[in-house]
């Protein structure tokens, strides 16, 4: 089950559940702000999601908070991706902001570097 949010700069939330592929997911919910939601980004976060539930690392739920600048550069913008992966034990936040020296290319180098992020924090929580 994934739930999609728009968070207007007003932060009213609105949302709208649908089922991922069929596929019995643990519950993932996908956040935007100042930035429109867009089906290019939420199956890129829910593959990478996917990703990380294959770690075995029995995930509970995944926030996903995707942010862009309110103010526009001259060129791009400066996006935001926060993740907060409830798992057994403390749960795992991670955020990554990229575009401040310079404006990022798109929101998806920024969602890849947080999932990375994510990906390794759970595999050093795994035993060996």
């Amino acid at each position: 089950m994934i739930t999609v949010q728009d968070v207007n700069p007003t932060n009213v939330i609105t949302g709208s559940t649908f089922q991922e592929m069929g596929q019995a997911m643990s519950k993932l919910t996908i956040a935007y702000r100042n930035l429109d939601s867009s089906p290019a980004i939420e199956e890129q976060v829910a593959e990478r999601f996917a990703d990380l539930e294959k770690l075995g690392a029995h995930i509970e739920s995944c926030d996903a908070v995707i942010e862009a600048s309110d103010r526009r550069q001259v060129s791009g913008r400066e996006f935001t991706v926060r993740l907060k992966i409830g798992v057994p034990g403390p749960d795992i936040e991670v955020e990554r902001r990229i575009g401040r020296s310079e404006p990022a290319p798109d929101v998806n180098q920024a969602i890849r570097e947080a999932f990375d992020v994510a990906r390794r924090a759970i595999l050093e929580r795994k035993p060996r």
